[in-house]
């Protein structure tokens, strides 16, 4: 049975979107047949309960600190991750470190030097092309490329959530194909199935007629690909739906959504956000269920959509552009309705859905069957195990190999920085001075003196 320190950039409990989502199952899946020591974060925290217990698990939390509203980024300048991960990995004496996005890899680059235990990188994205499609700042998105390439490099696997992302990996930085296994998101189809009874209840629940059309929206709403999909909804798609349809109800599921409240109205509903757990009652499911179509209305973001594998799972249709359904393995005009933008034919397809009820039971049932068939948590988290098999070759490869001290010295690197700002922000050393013992042995000798 492998340990595996397994390192999370924000909390899970709930999991409130995509990557919390992956992240809570993963850990769920993996800690049958893995002994887990998982590091959390506060960041994106909703002050849940911890609901994941097993004989295998060990879920701990790092300190909070005032940069944790900052999101992802305040990672860097948190030491108390660094200090948190350093003890874990030193009291479990994990095999493998498993770094959950990009975000958590510098701290996964220290103690992998620290300890000479091989790297796991979960890409849950290709960040570089999500920040580029954002149109910030030249400087940041060069900043996200070089360190994605640097984690890339470093890491001795790569987990990619489609064979789309594992392209654009192998083509941006040069990454072997072989680096790179494709394991997708998946969904739990026990718990995201449809429901009569659910169904009935949430359309009370908003006083919604039973012959009205929901049309549902699920993201989280701080989130600009998610934002720019509202704003295509009420000002785009819902006049046209609105004009022939005037009973129908836009189901907007998310949290942070506040921003957006002026775009609410008799139609247009801001839900809040909807816990996807089997415990909760109403969860996303029920809400799912009392949908008639799930609509992704996206032009911008990377990876894959778990809202449409949830939808799908609950044998909803779902109309999405090509971004937004890219990487997923849903045949056109059978198992979804895909346009290349949000424009006039996306929203013909809606009508289309909305004026044929077969149309909608047959595509919303031919979804949930490719769920079945490709999307379930228990048949991919066999690719986890197949890949560790080549685990030991790698951990051998990194005793007899020395270039990770050369990678890691290069001017820029992000690695290189917290390590020296870590030794100078408490040994008081000048940037100048010649050290006989490198950073991370600094580093590592006031962890055990308990000074940092």
């Amino acid at each position: 049975m492998r340990k595996i320190l397994m390192l999370s950039p924000c909390d899970i409990f709930p999991p409130i979107h995509g990557s919390s989502i992956t992240i809570y199952n993963t850990i769920k899946y993996l800690s049958k047949t893995n002994l887990l020591t998982v590091l959390l974060s506060h960041l994106y925290s909703q002050n849940g309960s911890i609901d994941l217990i097993h004989p295998n698990l060990k879920i701990h939390y790092c300190k909070s600190i005032l940069l944790d509203r900052l999101g992802y980024k305040s990672l860097f300048f948190n030491f108390y991750y660094l200090k948190s991960a350093y003890e874990f990995m030193k009291k479990s004496n994990s095999d493998i470190i498993q770094c959950e996005l990009l975000w958590t890899v510098p701290f996964g680059i220290l103690l992998k030097k620290m300890f000479n235990k091989p790297l796991i990188l979960v890409e849950e994205n290709v960040e570089y092309l999500k920040f580029k499609q954002f149109d910030i700042p030249y400087h940041v998105a060069l900043f996200v490329k070089k360190l994605e390439k640097m984690s890339c490099k470093l890491a001795d696997k790569i987990i990619a959530v489609s064979q789309v992302d594992k392209n654009y990996l192998m083509k941006l930085y040069g990454i072997p194909e072989k680096k790179i296994t494709v394991i997708s998101h998946c969904v739990d189809a026990n718990i995201f199935k449809y429901s009569e009874e659910k169904r009935s209840f949430v359309r009370n629940k908003f006083e919604i007629k039973n012959n009205d059309i929901v049309l549902t929206f699920v993201g989280k709403l701080d989130y600009i690909p998610n934002i720019k999909a509202v704003e295509y909804i009420a000002k785009k798609i819902s006049p046209v739906i609105i004009r022939g349809y005037p009973g129908t109800k836009f189901l907007i599921i998310g949290q942070n959504y506040e921003h957006l409240m002026y775009y609410a109205s008799q139609n247009i509903i801001f839900t809040g956000f909807i816990d996807s757990r089997a415990d909760i009652s109403p969860n996303l499911s029920d809400y799912l269920s009392a949908s008639d179509i799930v609509l992704v209305p996206l032009d911008s973001g990377s990876g894959t959509r778990l809202k449409i594998l949830e939808a799908a799972a609950c044998s909803r249709p779902v109309v999405s552009t090509r971004i937004g359904v890219e990487g997923e393995d849903f045949v056109k005009n059978k198992e979804i309705l895909v346009t290349d933008k949000v424009d006039s034919e996306f929203i013909a397809n809606v009508m289309k859905l909305i004026k044929n009820k077969r149309l909608r039971y047959e595509i919303g049932d031919n979804a949930r069957k490719k769920v079945i068939e490709k999307y379930i948590w228990e048949k991919e988290i066999a690719k986890w195990e197949s890949m560790n098999v080549t685990i030991k070759d790698i951990q051998n490869a990194i005793e007899k190999a020395d270039e990770l001290k050369s990678n890691l010295s290069y001017p820029g690197s992000i690695t290189k920085f917290m390590a020296s700002a870590i030794a100078r922000r408490k040994r008081g050393i000048n940037e100048n001075d010649n050290h006989k013992k490198t950073n991370e042995e600094i580093i590592e000798e006031m962890m055990d003196r308990g000074e940092i």
